[in-house]
């Protein structure tokens, strides 16, 4: 009787489904704006720059670049795992970059 009464209580009064909530993802205003500079700089200082700088600049453009590819293109978990690294990489290489200017303009 109290299945009956159960399956009855079912089709009468489903229950909710509980649905995961969308991540609401953002504009990125200061992230774009980020971009938008150091892309400035780097057009407007490439015959100032020496090789390193130019490298340096342009490895932060890219690596903010894949930062914001991360986050809002409609990648698959497996290339956001490589767009990930890859920006990682280039934010590496471009802090290497600017300790070795840092060296060679106090030190060198």
């Amino acid at each position: 009787m109290s299945k009956q009464y159960k399956k009855l209580q079912n089709k009468l009064h489903p229950k909710a489904v509980k649905q995961e909530p969308k991540e609401k993802v953002g504009k990125d205003y200061l992230l774009l704006t980020m971009i938008a500079i150091t892309f400035v700089l780097t057009f407007v200082g490439w015959e100032h720059f020496d090789n390193t700088n130019r490298a340096m600049y342009f490895l932060l453009t890219l690596s903010l670049t894949l930062t914001y590819l991360y986050r809002h293109a409609g990648f698959s978990d497996n290339v956001k795992a490589y767009v990930n690294a890859a920006s990682l990489g280039s934010i590496g290489l471009a802090v290497a970059l600017f300790l070795i200017n840092l060296y060679y303009q106090f030190f060198g």
